[in-house]
C-alpha cells in the first residue's frame, strides 16, 4: 500500500488523523497488556462496524513484546489515561507512538479488511509538538528534531480478531510543526488552498491564537496577515490549570458516587453543554439526576480564568489591532461560557468583533497540516522545467 500523506494531532484527549484526505479520530488512551490478558480478549472476530472500537496492537520495544489496546478499546481502563494526570513529554510518549501506530493499523485494516501482512510506504508524515514543551526545551529546533523521531520505519502487528496482520511502514519525510501556530495556514487558506474571504481582516492585524487542549492552553502572537511568530516571546503556555485535570479534581470532590472516571465525566459534559442543561440518568434505575447547578459554575470559573490568561498574554502597543482565536477542543466546547465572560468584561462589541471562535475551531491545527502536506508534497512533485 502506497500512503501519500498521513497527518496527526495527538491531543490529550482526542487524536485526529487525516489519511490520504480521510478524516478519523479516536481517543487518546491506551492500556498496556501482558500476552496472558490478550489472547483472551476476543470472544469472536470483530465486524467492519465495530473496527474503530476493538483496536489492539503489539510491537518490539527493545527486546521486549508490547501489546496494547488503543483508543476507544483503552478509553474505559484505569490507566488508559494515566497521561492525562500530568505533563506527558508527546517527544518520548510511548502513547504517541501506540496511537499512531493503531491509527494506521486502523486506516488499513479499513482499507483492506481481507489484506493479511502488508509493507505501507508512507511519503509524508506530519504532526504537531505543543508550545509548552518546546517552551521547556534548549531550542525548539531540538525538541521538534525529537519528535519527528518518533515516526520512523515501524514493524507491528494488528491483533484485533478478524483483522490479525503485521504491518512495515517505511516513513520517507517527517515533518513536525507547532501547535497553535500552525493553525494559521487554516485560516488563511481552505483545504483545496485557496484563499479565504474572512482572513483579508487579519491583513494589518495583530492575531493571538488561544489553543486550548485538555492538558494546556497554549498561546501564539502572529504577525499582520497571519505571518509566523518572530521570537520565543511570541509563545506563552498556561499549565497550572489544564481542562482535564481540573474535571478530575471536581470530579473526585462533587461526583465520585456519579461518574467512576474522568473520561465519563468529559463525555457527559460534551455531550451536554450544547443545551447548558446537564441531566444525569442511571442506566440501570433510569430516575435522572439535575448536575446542572454543581457542574455549571465549575465551566464557568474555567473559562473565565482561561480568557483572562489569554488577554494577559502578550502586550499591544496603542493603535495596533488585535484579533483572539479560539481554537481547540475546550474552546470548541466552552464558547458559550467563555464568550460570556468576555462580553461581561470587553462589552458585547469588542467581544463578538475581536473574539473568533472558528465553526471548526477544533480541527484548525489538522486541517492545517493537511494543507502544509499537499503544498509540500506539490512542490517536490513540481514536473522538471515547471515555473516557480
Amino acid at each position: 500500500m502506497n500512503i501519500s500523506r498521513c497527518v496527526a494531532d495527538f491531543g490529550n484527549s482526542i487524536s485526529q488523523f487525516m489519511i490520504d484526505g480521510m478524516y478519523f479520530e479516536m481517543p487518546s488512551s491506551i492500556a498496556e497488556l501482558k500476552e496472558s490478558e490478550f489472547k483472551g480478549l476476543f470472544a469472536h472476530d470483530v465486524s467492519q462496524e465495530m473496527l474503530h472500537e476493538q483496536i489492539v496492537i503489539s510491537f518490539m520495544d527493545g527486546e521486549k513484546k508490547r501489546y496494547f489496546k488503543v483508543g476507544e478499546k483503552a478509553k474505559a481502563d484505569l490507566l488508559g489515561n494515566e497521561h492525562i494526570f500530568k505533563l506527558h513529554d508527546k517527544t518520548e510518549s510511548v502513547t504517541v507512538r501506540a496511537l499512531w501506530m493503531g491509527g494506521i493499523a486502523f486506516y488499513h485494516a479499513h482499507k483492506r479488511p481481507e489484506q493479511s501482512n502488508e509493507t505501507i510506504e508512507l511519503g509524508y508524515m506530519g504532526t504537531l509538538v505543543p508550545v509548552w514543551l518546546l517552551k521547556k526545551a534548549s531550542s525548539f529546533k531540538e525538541k521538534i528534531a525529537q519528535m519527528e523521531k518518533q515516526f520512523q520505519t515501524q514493524t507491528f502487528e494488528l491483533i484485533t480478531a478478524g483483522y490479525v496482520r503485521t504491518i512495515t511502514i517505511n516513513v520517507h519525510q517527517v515533518r513536525c510543526r507547532v501547535e497553535g501556530e500552525t493553525a494559521r495556514y487554516a485560516l488563511k487558506y481552505d483545504l483545496e488552498q485557496n484563499l479565504k474571504e474572512e482572513a483579508k481582516k487579519f491583513k494589518t492585524a495583530y492575531v493571538v491564537i488561544d489553543d486550548i487542549g485538555g492538558q494546556s492552553q497554549d498561546l501564539c502572537k502572529l504577525q499582520p496577515d497571519l505571518g509566523r511568530a518572530q521570537t520565543a516571546n511570541d509563545f506563552a503556555s498556561v499549565t497550572d490549570q489544564s481542562f482535564l485535570t481540573v474535571l478530575e479534581s471536581f470530579r473526585k470532590d462533587k461526583l465520585m458516587d456519579v461518574f467512576s472516571d474522568v473520561r465519563t465525566l468529559e463525555t457527559f459534559i460534551y455531550e451536554h453543554v450544547k443545551e447548558r442543561k446537564f441531566v444525569y440518568i442511571d442506566p440501570i434505575t433510569r430516575k435522572e439526576k439535575d448536575l446542572t447547578a454543581i457542574i455549571e459554575p465549575m465551566l464557568q470559573t474555567f473559562s473565565e480564568y482561561a480568557m483572562q490568561k489569554a488577554l494577559q498574554a502578550f502586550y499591544f502597543s496603542y493603535g495596533q489591532t488585535v484579533y483572539y482565536v479560539h481554537i481547540g477542543g475546550v474552546c470548541h466546547v466552552l464558547k458559550f461560557y467563555m464568550m460570556s465572560y468576555l462580553k461581561e468584561a470587553l462589552g458585547e462589541d469588542v467581544a463578538t468583533t475581536y473574539h473568533i471562535f472558528p465553526e471548526e475551531s477544533r480541527k484548525l491545527n489538522i486541517y492545517a497540516c493537511e494543507i502544509i502536506a499537499k503544498n509540500e508534497i506539490a512542490k517536490t512533485t513540481k514536473p522538471a522545467g515547471a515555473g516557480e
